[in-house]
């Protein structure tokens, strides 16, 4: 997937252009969501660090591409003069 500021905006937009990205946040609130059901073994090898890694962001790019789909989808609606 192709990031743009339109399709991975800021987290928390405001008037500056730093900070966390909304793929990034997604990212770390399904690594939080994870921690918290059942975590990671202290032992937790190198490997199975970067696999969870990437699960939650690949969980992230999913998370995007259905909101870019469901504002597509409330865009072409309310031109239509639906309401969804």
């Amino acid at each position: 997937m192709a990031y743009s500021k339109l399709n991975n905006p800021r987290a928390f937009p405001g008037n500056s252009n730093y900070g966390m990205s909304l793929r990034d946040y997604f990212a770390g609130q399904a690594l939080a969501g994870d921690m918290a059901d059942d975590g990671l073994p202290n032992d937790a090898s190198p490997a199975l660090l970067e696999e969870r890694a990437q699960l939650y962001y690949r969980l992230a790019d999913a998370m995007l591409k259905v909101r870019t789909a469901e504002e597509a989808l409330t865009n072409t609606t309310a031109m239509m003069g639906m309401s969804v």
